[in-house]
């Protein structure tokens, strides 16, 4: 790894030890009311939940069974907790510096108004995530059509785009024969998959064989796929592409493909290949052996370099990796970071597609985002 990976892990430990230290003295402070004051056995478990999410990426190909499963759900719950708690907390801060400047300050610190205070958090959080997860749970279809003057085959050809699956022990294989079940009802001619399809572990993906599950896709001229950061991160990329493959996925990293005399598909590494000792190619040096009478789909995680794949005449994009935020306030962020975090954007003739992801990473919630497959109908004009 580079050195700017290491930084990057440094400040987020760092940022990440200091908001789990300001909650857990927070909540320390409130189980006091309670006459719950053992430190000893309360700070033992608070770093059990702060260090699990960790804990989880280590072993999580050593061990297995339901307690492991729940251990694994627990600490993706966590990362939710974190967030929504720090809302909490910042919210009754400042409800606290309006209290004392009206003089009621001795009223709000009241500890038996803590308690309640305490108890009415508990009860939002377990609303937040029963929500969130049948939010979650519940797929979309969502349909965009978009015309070309290019020849096609046919007048309209169908593509199924899906992106961040994160597949592992949590959104696993009885969450993908959903996603497979649903393709086949749509009956595509084209899959494309933007990425972030295994979520880092290959090894329990190849063991509870969701490759044979992908194989079950009816598709008429093939599966295709770009890998996401999260393929990434192990630096085991040429494992999980292996993996991909005995599902009958063709895997492009940085490779272009023609489909008939019709079709030309880009697949990019991602745009964390280079943080890892890659390089990717630029989009100009893909075009010095494209037809552009053809039509051409780019395939890239992140719904990055808008301007270069303009310039050279990409005619669809199709992207992931937001998760549309997945969960509030996170969407916010997004939307700030990317011209287009969710939807269909267009600028003449060139269309980008962001999906907001059929799965979910860490918490397997969704507050203001959909888990969603999408069906692109590429429509031929009339007249050609």
């Amino acid at each position: 790894m580079k050195v700017i990976n290491y930084i990057f892990i440094i400040l987020f430990l760092g940022i990440y030890g200091l908001i789990n230290f300001y909650i857990g003295l927070r909540a320390y402070k409130a189980l006091s009311y309670l006459s719950i004051s053992n430190g000893i056995l309360y700070w033992g478990f608070f770093v059990i939940l702060a260090s699990s999410t960790f804990v989880v990426r280590i072993f999580d190909n050593k061990f297995r069974g339901k307690f492991f499963y729940i251990f694994e759900l627990i600490s993706n719950y966590w990362l939710a907790i974190l967030v929504y708690s720090l809302i909490i907390l910042l919210f009754y801060d400042i409800i606290g510096i309006v209290a004392k400047i009206f003089g009621l300050n001795e009223f709000w610190i009241n500890p038996k108004f803590m308690i309640l205070r305490l108890l009415v958090s508990t009860c939002v959080l377990i609303l937040i995530f029963i929500y969130g997860n049948m939010n979650a749970k519940d797929i979309v279809i969502s349909e965009y059509e978009i015309r070309t003057d290019k020849k096609l085959p046919k007048e309209e050809l169908k593509i199924v785009l899906a992106s961040d699956f994160h597949l592992g022990n949590i959104i696993n294989e009885r969450r993908l024969k959903i996603f497979i079940n649903k393709v086949n009802e749509i009956n595509p001619d084209i899959v494309l998959l933007a990425g972030d399809i295994i979520d880092e572990n290959h090894e329990i993906f190849d063991r509870l064989e969701m490759d044979k599950l992908f194989k079950k896709l009816k598709v008429k001229y093939g599966i295709f796929a770009c890998l996401g950061n999260h393929e990434y991160f192990r630096e085991n990329t040429d494992e999980i592409k292996k993996s991909l493959e005995k599902g009958n996925i063709k895997v492009l990293r940085d490779e272009v493909v023609d489909i008939g005399d019709f079709l030309t598909i880009i697949g990019r590494e991602d745009a964390v290949f280079n943080r890892f000792g890659g390089k990717r190619k630029s989009i100009d040096e893909f075009f010095k052996a494209v037809d552009k009478n053809r039509y051409i789909i780019l395939l890239d995680h992140q719904p990055k370099e808008i301007d270069e794949a303009i310039h050279y005449g990409v005619d669809l994009q199709v992207s992931g990796h937001t998760h549309k935020g997945q969960f509030f306030p996170i969407n916010l962020f997004t939307k700030r970071l990317f011209v287009n975090d969710y939807g269909h954007y267009a600028k003449g003739e060139y269309n980008l597609i962001v999906t907001s992801g059929f799965g979910t990473w860490g918490p397997p919630i969704r507050i203001g985002s959909r888990s969603e497959i999408v069906v692109i109908k590429l429509i031929q004009k009339q007249g050609i």
